[in-house]
């Protein structure tokens, strides 16, 4: 992870104080944390994301969650696609989708320490996709480790893997949140997330929130901007509007 990156993660690990740290969605890092056994997270949301020259629209974007015990998650992404690149119209299709298995092997959501992995396979479902030029060409292998702590008071989520990218050069990921509650029913979040490879690098700060209008559902919203080296093909502005359903 290059310097400035360090510099924002220990900035948020340092006004962690008091706060509990929850990763996932609207966010990038994920957390430990699992739905429970027999339950279901759904996610329900429209993802826009723009570039020099380009802007994708996920909507909606489906998140399946599954709780399989109180230690797994079983997860299946799928979006449809709008975009458009400059100079040209819009076209949409079906992007691409993303299965995955959390296993918590270490502590519960009221530990002090818990740790899991989540491997995450990414494909086009569609190979017709890549081929309009709606979504990236081959397929990728995400197998990170999640990590939730508290050290006197603080509470640190962090997240950090190696991407295996079948049409381009490996990936390092890493990412950190915080998660301060700032009323009874709204979380507010910050994250700083780093991409790196070789001599490229990509740093998103996000900022954004968790509402919880029931018990049974929440708001979720988030704003970000990427920067670093980059090609311009990678997203630039990434904003982040869905509902979370459980039961």
């Amino acid at each position: 992870m290059n310097r400035h990156a360090q510099a924002l993660v220990a900035l948020l690990a340092f006004v962690a104080m008091g706060a509990l740290a929850q990763g996932g969605p609207p966010l990038v890092t994920d957390d430990p944390g699992t739905p429970g056994a027999g339950k279901w997270e759904i996610n329900v949301a429209a993802i826009a994301t723009r570039a020099p020259g380009r802007w994708e629209i996920d909507a909606p974007h489906l998140d399946l969650n599954y709780g399989l015990g109180s230690r797994i998650q079983l997860k299946l992404e799928a979006p449809w696609v709008f975009v458009r690149d400059s100079g040209e119209a819009w076209k949409s299709g079906l992007g691409r989708g993303n299965a995955g298995v959390k296993w918590r092997f270490i502590g519960d959501d009221d530990s002090k320490l818990s740790m899991s992995t989540y491997p995450q396979y990414t494909w086009n479902i569609l190979s017709s996709s890549a081929r309009r030029g709606l979504t990236e060409p081959g397929h990728e292998f995400l197998l990170p480790v999640e990590l939730a702590t508290k050290l006197g008071g603080v509470a640190v989520d962090f997240e950090a893997g190696r991407n295996f990218v079948s049409d381009g050069p490996n990936e390092w990921v890493a990412g950190a949140v915080v998660a301060p509650q700032c009323s009874e029913k709204v979380q507010c979040l910050f994250e700083v997330h780093e991409t790196w490879s070789h001599d490229e690098h990509a740093t998103l700060v996000n900022v954004g929130m968790r509402w919880k209008v029931r018990e049974s559902m929440s708001l979720l919203a988030a704003i970000g901007h990427e920067f670093g080296t980059a090609a311009d093909d990678k997203r630039r502005l990434l904003a982040y509007l869905g509902v979370q359903f459980r039961r």
